[in-house]
This record gives structure tokens, C-alpha cells and sequence, in this order.
């Protein structure tokens, strides 16, 4: 018996999975194109468009009852791996097919690398503390899920993103990692901060960057203030911010200008 939740963690989970990279079926999928004659036409922009279009609509046929559930996993997955590097099947890895049992699979290796990525930044102290507000790097180039590397050469480092480069899949992160401090305790009272995280990816050379406020109750409902930080961020910075989500608490930034973003930032909280 499948839920009503697990088919949301699924579909979420096939929304955010690259099917290009996964080696999905094109043949079960009239949406899908063949990547090997289109990515060299576009540019980086457009091909990261065009892999949300096909990622939707391999997650739109997985509503389908009588849908393909073909897609399986091999090398870092299943219940024999679980230490292993989920990145590679968040970004496709070796999977052919779709189907809402896949998406199911894929939402729990996603989980699973919430929980060691999470565990990966408390361990190595990668979570920042400025006066008004905590933030950490999520570096494709130097880490996986699970704090390890994740490339092995630098053309893969050039075709992959951060499995957490993904709006909503940085956002359970965050969330997590929020639930985690207050369970402990350690970020309560003047330690209550807001979090911002940053995911690499390094396929359009930029940051993704998530704001999140913190709630010390669990479930209490608290305004999120980053989309007027952001956009007064973006006009400090002569606009080098990309706008381009529904949470207005997303924003994406060049590499080069991450640091400053985050200077920036918290000069304008400062002085407000």
C-alpha cells in the first residue's frame, strides 16, 4: 500500500532527479529528447531548463497508474550501501526507466543524504556563525552527501551539481539541520539564528543560496524576511542575482560572487 505521502516524497524526489544523467529510458518517454543531440546547441541555462522540463515530466508520468516503474539502481545504492555516496542516483546514476517506485527509492537515498550531510557539517564545524545569522558552503567540488569526495576526475565535476543545488531538496536540509539544533538544544534562546546555505553548481559555475528563519518551537510558523534581504542583496550588488524560484527565499549567484553576497548580507541585517 503506497500513501499519499510516499507518492509526494516520490514525485518530489523524480522532480529533482536529472533524468538526462540517469540514463532514463527516452524510448518509454515521448517527452523526453535525446540529450546527445541538444546539449551541444545550448547553453548552460537552457540545458538546465530542459532537464527541469524532462525531470517533470518523467514525475507527471509516474502519476500514471499504469506507468513504467522500470527505473533501478545499481553501484551506491540499497540497503548493502548505506554509507555510500547517494549523489550520483539523486543525479541520475546508473538508472534506466521511471516510474513511482523508483522516485520512492530515490526519496530515500535523498533522505539518507540529508541525514549524513547533515551530520558531515556539524562534525567538520562547516556551519558559520555571524552576528545575525549562521551559513555553510554545500562544495560539489570538494564533498558528496556524505562528506566525501564525489569526483573523481574534473570533466565529472563539470557535468554534476550538488545533490542539494535543488530548491526543495535544500530546503529539507535546512530543515533537518534546524530540527537537529533545537532538539539539542544548541540553537536556542540568543543562538537562535536564522540559516543560510549555499549549494555549488559548478555546470553554470554559481551558487545556489536558500534563507531560512529559524522557529525555536517545532511547527510554530515564523515570516520569512530573506526574500527583502535577498533582493536588497541583489540591489547592493548591481542586480548579479538570479531570481528564478516560487520561494522567494532562493535566489542563485556567480561563484565568484558568493562571498560577497554573504558580506553583503549581513551588513544590510547590521545596519537595519
Amino acid at each position: 500500500m503506497i500513501s499519499a505521502s510516499d507518492v509526494s516524497h516520490a514525485v518530489t524526489a523524480l522532480l529533482e532527479c536529472d533524468v538526462r544523467s540517469s540514463g532514463t529510458n527516452t524510448q518509454q518517454n515521448d517527452h523526453t529528447l535525446g540529450q546527445e543531440d541538444i546539449s551541444p546547441f545550448l547553453d548552460e541555462e537552457e540545458d538546465e531548463e530542459r532537464a527541469l522540463v524532462e525531470s517533470f515530466n518523467v514525475a507527471y508520468d509516474a502519476l500514471n497508474p499504469n506507468g513504467s516503474t522500470s527505473l533501478s539502481f545499481g553501484g551506491n545504492f540499497g540497503g548493502d550501501h548505506e554509507d555510500g555516496d547517494f549523489s550520483t542516483i539523486v543525479n541520475g546514476g546508473d538508472s534506466a526507466g521511471s516510474g513511482l517506485g523508483s522516485g520512492i527509492r530515490l526519496a530515500i537515498a535523498m533522505q539518507k543524504a540529508v541525514i549524513s550531510t547533515a551530520v558531515s557539517l556539524v562534525e567538520r564545524k562547516a556551519i558559520n556563525r555571524l552576528s545575525h545569522f549562521r551559513y555553510a558552503y554545500l562544495n560539489a567540488t570538494s564533498n558528496g552527501a556524505n562528506g566525501s569526495n564525489q569526483y573523481s576526475n574534473e570533466s565529472s565535476k563539470e557535468k554534476q551539481m550538488h545533490i542539494f543545488a535543488k530548491p526543495l531538496a535544500l530546503t529539507r536540509l535546512a530543515h533537518f539541520l534546524m530540527d537537529m539544533h533545537r532538539a539539542n538544544e544548541k540553537w536556542t534562546g540568543a543562538r537562535a539564528l536564522p540559516l543560510v546555505l549555499l549549494a555549488e553548481k559548478p555546470q553554470t559555475q554559481s551558487y545556489l543560496i536558500a534563507g531560512f528563519e529559524f522557529p525555536e518551537t517545532q511547527g510554530s510558523m515564523v515570516k520569512n524576511e530573506f526574500k527583502q534581504r535577498f533582493e536588497n542583496a541583489a540591489i547592493s550588488m548591481d542586480g548579479h542575482i538570479k531570481f528564478d524560484s516560487f520561494d522567494s527565499n532562493i535566489v542563485e549567484v556567480k561563484s565568484e560572487l558568493a562571498n560577497r553576497f554573504i558580506e553583503s548580507l549581513h551588513y544590510l541585517i547590521d545596519s537595519s
